[in-house]
């Protein structure tokens, strides 16, 4: 097997380029060139951008290659956190089995591990959170705030939202602490799945300028298509109160996005709220309801997603069954939809001022983001330097 360094030198030579060149390109020092002929070793981010610069948004297939010749403890660390956020689930396997004879990281195989053994259905979501909190990670700064975001993943499950926002603020202390020196590339994939997180339940609270700024943060991040498509899906929704051609637009594009990957029932579902966020406006300029069975087959949560809540509710067109919806919305603290359902009001000749206390209700008044949206920059360095499009 060639080593690392062999590997990224014969890459450069192959795609027709000098070391000096790629170096700039990918904005690191001549010199960790240099150290990487010496001690076959590179930072991982550096070795991403690298990737990036010779390959375009193909780097991924490269990077498998490099991830598997690692040899560094801190190196084969970074590799886990690559392969689980890219979801890349053989990788993962591989750099497992790779090192299950390595006691320095015995603590990252057992998180790993257990996510690992979450993306191939071995390990019910539910159970995954008290599977992790049983590995003592107290010691590792890094393994404790992934294990802190996968917390936030049950609970949005759980629809504990409040819960959520309680533990954020102190998981973007810990992702902040992190700095931008050898643990830069965990405190950038840390922000993108907390953001992950964090945008669907600021779109609940209808923050929708906190909702935009975490999913500018996915958009920005390119690390997937799966990335784009949600992070449009939150833009789109963050409109669907006030603005038709910017929620209609974003939802659109996020359809594009994920119709790029392999999961159908995830292209249907996008395809499926697009539509629905189109219906929602016909409806306000007139158009009768039509039947909901033929939305219902590609939603997950089928008759409980909250479109078709919405439309069951004003499809019995009373004031009374108007007032349901606001109250059943109020109670799942799903603000977006009580106030979406609560302009219906006016329908009935509901006074405007009534309908405007009402949408007035807040939870949070205001949300402070430590995070700009351009703190992921490993992963869109390819898009950065005008290199393709993303894979």
């Amino acid at each position: 097997m060639k080593s690392l360094s062999d590997e990224i030198f014969n890459l450069i030579e192959d795609c027709d380029l000098k070391p000096t060149k790629v170096a700039g390109m990918a904005g690191i020092s001549g010199t960790t060139l240099s150290d990487l002929k010496e001690s076959d070793t590179i930072g991982f981010i550096s070795m991403l951008k690298i990737a990036q610069v010779c390959k375009g948004s193909d780097y991924h297939d490269v990077m498998k290659k490099w991830c598997r010749v690692l040899f560094t403890t801190e190196s084969l660390k970074h590799a886990f956190e690559y392969a689980a956020v890219k979801r890349d689930v053989d990788l993962l396997g591989e750099l497992l089995c790779k090192t299950k004879n390595d006691e320095y990281l015995d603590l990252y195989r057992s998180v790993y591990g257990l996510i690992y053994s979450f993306m191939r259905g071995k390990i019910p979501f539910l159970d995954l959170y008290n599977e992790l909190k049983s590995v003592r990670t107290s010691k590792d700064k890094s393994l404790s705030i992934i294990v802190n975001i996968y917390n936030c993943y049950m609970l949005y499950y759980k629809k504990d939202f409040l819960g959520i926002l309680t533990r954020a603020k102190k998981i973007e202390k810990e992702i902040q602490k992190l700095g931008n020196g050898r643990r830069s590339f965990f405190k950038q994939c840390y922000t993108y799945r907390l953001s992950e997180v964090m945008m669907p339940v600021h779109l609940h609270f209808s923050n929708f300028e906190a909702a935009r700024r975490f999913a500018e943060i996915l958009i920005h991040s390119n690390i997937s298509y799966k990335a784009l498509s949600d992070g449009y899906y939150g833009l789109g929704m963050s409109y669907l109160l006030s603005n038709k051609s910017l929620c209609l637009k974003y939802l659109e594009r996020s359809y594009q996005a994920m119709s790029k990957i392999e999961r159908t029932d995830l292209i249907a579902e996008t395809k499926t709220n697009f539509e629905l966020a189109k219906l929602y406006f016909d409806v306000r300029e007139g158009m009768s309801i039509p039947e909901m069975k033929s939305f219902l087959m590609n939603m997950t949560l089928r008759d409980e997603a909250d479109f078709i809540k919405y439309f069951g509710f004003i499809s019995k067109n009373s004031l009374v069954s108007i007032y349901e919806g606001i109250s059943y919305f109020f109670s799942k603290k799903n603000f977006l939809f009580a106030y979406l359902i609560a302009d219906d009001l006016a329908r009935f000749g509901v006074d405007g001022e009534q309908v405007e206390a009402l949408k007035s209700i807040k939870l949070i008044d205001k949300v402070e983001i430590s995070f700009e949206k351009e703190v992921i920059s490993c992963f869109n360095h390819w898009d950065r330097i005008g290199i393709g499009r993303v894979s």
